[in-house]
């Protein structure tokens, strides 16, 4: 398995709705409805060859602050 170099360009607008969303966890409120938009913009940015899957899986643990129950 390659490694990911973690240096790489986020969408800007991924970036915007990143750090809306990571103030509003860090004042206590919860976002899951900002994070599902998150996911898909993540996707649409994986579908259009703005990110790999793998930069995006990044992105993803690196951020999501959601208690999710599977």
């Amino acid at each position: 398995m390659e490694q990911l170099n973690k240096e790489f360009n986020v969408p800007y607008y991924i970036f915007e709705e990143i750090v809306d969303y990571v103030e509003l966890t860090a004042k206590g409120y919860s976002k899951c409805m900002k994070w599902e938009n998150i996911k898909s913009l993540l996707k649409l940015a994986v579908i259009n060859d703005k990110l790999t899957k793998e930069q995006a899986k990044f992105i993803e643990k690196e951020f999501c602050r959601e208690n999710i129950n599977i």
